[in-house]
């Protein structure tokens, strides 16, 4: 059976429970009691400090903004925004973190001048289009039907067709006249009870009763659905469906036999159907290599990374659909990554480190991991890493708190960092940090300490910014440095570097299958995003100074079995064995090759908590008894 949130059972419970009893209050009576109290018991909605919910009272295009966040129960705490994208918001304000989340998932546009207007009573065309952007971001399919209000002249182009849409699939219906005459009016407010109206019926779209039987479709751009049979059961529906026709149920595609998925809220990748043991998880909008179609779950690759979904986390789109595709290029020398994002139909683009020799400017890459490229024709065109994605977080830069301070304001010359140079080669010192990597790390978790966090709680790392309420969860530290140290100390160092805590694997950035990105970030180019902005600064830096780049200063290593030796002397015994790399894929700074009983490799060693070792040497491959251990990681150059 399909597993259920919590939110559907509650509207499935409510649907059936109508008439439940509740203490006389001021929404008893009202046209829309029922949708109120759906929304303020499943959390959506809630009431005034005197006790009063206030039905009839108008909704801010902020408020609306809120409460559409809350229903599609999305993230707020990873923003990949400009923070002055609208010119009347600004990070201190309480519903900025909800309207930027809804700007970055497509949910509202703005006005062309760069505001959103927050404080303005929002109208009911422009809550038809906030609530039809909401039904297509969870891939809702609904016809176009010709409305019949005495107004339909009234209602601005740019909303039309979200009415249309809304009114086919019964969200929305007008208001009736005592004469009979039904009018839409478009310019009207749109009060609290009708936001409790639209919302409730947009979610018993989203999740229809169980029961409902499921339909087989032809599906093309632009026109409305072709149903082509209705079957009573998922099994029925796939054996009948031909070439690229898929399977509905109720408005929502549960099955295509060729595509991609798209995760419509943060959604967990599980280790098995069962959907007990967590593998990672990623962030709304975030499209994944779908692997096979299952009655209950997808089954699902990110990175190198294979589990399984739960289906309604997921759009499924049709391969003859399918717009666009995330890709790679190279400008100007350096390898830039284009991120498609098919809910919103548009790319987003960060600079990721020095483009591999074998690519051609000009010329598309693909690649689901980051370091194997294939062209336009599937033909793999290399294997290659980013050093500073890959490089161990243990070691230590060259650069110092004033060359650090400097590449600060060269940056972003208004940035709210400038100055804590000192305080990053402090927590490199004390705790082991690279100080090059935590201050790249902190450029991209706090947008150059403006985030809304940074600014109010000195917390540019998003320690405990849990996604339920980010703001509220948020650690608050007394000055920059403090949030920097204790980031370093408390939560970096023990979670990611020590291989003993569950959410390690590796001590290098990474991605989705291996270093910190598994289990820091939601967004799957967390770890390639703070890579870029360590290359940047090491390129500024080094010409600068004109020093060798860091960037290829040493070759690179993974482990490729488990519980690999470190020792403290090139070879084997019982007596030399300073701690093991435990996890497959850890990575290693080689610093000089032996040879002896096979190869052997001299690394950097850990130096963070109670590691403090002179030389560490690992075993990596050629003789027979020992196996391979290592295998080398060819470096972007």
């Amino acid at each position: 059976m399909k597993k259920i949130s919590l939110l559907m059972l509650f509207l499935l419970f409510f649907a059936s429970f109508g008439s439940a009893v509740h203490a006389e209050d001021d929404i008893t009576g009202t046209p829309f009691e029922e949708d109120l109290r759906a929304l303020i018991e499943a959390g959506i909605m809630t009431g005034y400090e005197d006790g009063t919910y206030q039905p009839e009272k108008s909704v801010t295009r902020a408020e609306f903004t809120v409460f559409i966040n809350k229903a599609l129960e999305l993230d707020e705490t990873e923003l990949d925004v400009s923070p002055d994208h609208f010119s009347d918001i600004q990070p201190e304000d309480w519903y900025y973190g909800p309207i930027m989340t809804a700007y970055s998932q497509g949910l509202i546009n703005g006005y062309p001048d760069g505001t959103f207007r927050p404080k303005e009573i929002i109208s009911r065309q422009d809550m038809a289009v906030m609530i039809m952007n909401a039904a297509d971001s969870k891939n809702v399919i609904s016809e176009r039907k010709e409305l019949a209000f005495e107004d339909n002249d009234k209602i601005r182009d740019y909303a039309v067709e979200s009415v249309e849409r809304l009114t086919s699939l019964g969200i929305i219906s007008g208001k009736q006249q005592k004469d009979g005459t039904l009018f839409f009016a478009p310019y009207d407010e749109t009060s609290r009870g009708e936001t409790a109206a639209v919302i409730n019926r947009l979610l018993k779209v989203l999740y229809p009763p169980v029961e409902m039987d499921f339909k087989v479709a032809s599906l093309t751009e632009l026109e409305d659905p072709v149903i082509e049979g209705e079957y009573e059961t998922y099994e029925e529906a796939v054996k009948n469906a031909e070439g690229n026709q898929v399977v509905l149920r109720g408005n929502q595609i549960v099955w295509i036999s060729e595509g991609t998925a798209v995760a419509n809220a943060k959604a967990t990748i599980f280790t098995s159907e069962s959907f007990t043991s967590h593998a990672t998880y990623i962030q709304a909008g975030i499209e994944v290599e779908l692997l096979n179609v299952n009655e209950d779950s997808l089954e699902v690759k990110v990175a190198d990374t294979e589990g399984f979904v739960k289906k309604e986390e997921f759009n499924l789109i049709p391969a003859h659909l399918v717009k666009g595709e995330s890709y790679y290029s190279v400008k100007e020398g350096n390898l830039h990554h284009y991120i498609y994002f098919p809910i919103t139909d548009d790319l987003k683009t960060y600079m990721y480190g020095p483009a591999p020799s074998f690519m051609k400017e000009g010329t598309k890459y693909y690649s689901d991991n980051g370091n194997s490229f294939y062209d336009e024709n599937g033909n793999h065109a290399g294997e290659v890493y980013q050093y500073f994605n890959r490089m161990p977080l243990y070691t230590e830069t060259k650069y110092t708190a004033e060359q650090l301070n400097e590449y600060l304001e060269y940056g972003r010359p208004d940035n709210m960092l400038i100055g804590t140079g000192e305080s990053f080669k402090k927590a490199e010192e004390l705790h082991g940090t690279n100080a090059l990597y935590l201050m790249a790390h902190a450029i991209h978790e706090s947008t150059w300490g403006t985030s809304q966090i940074a600014v109010t709680k000195n917390n540019l790392f998003g320690i405990n910014a849990i996604d339920s309420d980010p703001m509220e969860g948020a650690k608050t530290y007394d000055n920059y440095e403090t949030g920097i140290l204790e980031a370093a100390k408390d939560f970096i160092v023990p979670g990611y570097f020590n291989q003993e805590n569950w959410k390690a694997n590796g001590a290098h950035l990474g991605n989705k299958s291996s270093g910190m990105n598994v289990r820091w970030a939601s967004d799957p180019y967390w770890g390639q995003k703070i890579a870029g902005f360590m290359y940047r600064a090491d390129a500024y830096l080094s010409e600068k100074y004109d020093t060798e780049p860091e960037y290829g200063q040493y070759e690179l290593a993974k482990t490729v079995t488990s519980n690999v030796n470190v020792r403290s002397t090139p070879e084997t015994g019982t007596d030399n064995l300073l701690y093991q790399m435990k996890k497959p894929a850890s990575n290693v700074q080689i610093l000089n090759t032996i040879e002896g009983n096979g190869t052997w490799y001299e690394i950097t060693p850990k130096a963070y908590s109670d590691h403090d070792y002179e030389q560490a040497y690992v075993y990596s491959h050629g003789y027979g008894a020992y196996g391979t251990s290592l295998e080398k990681l060819p470096i972007a150059e």
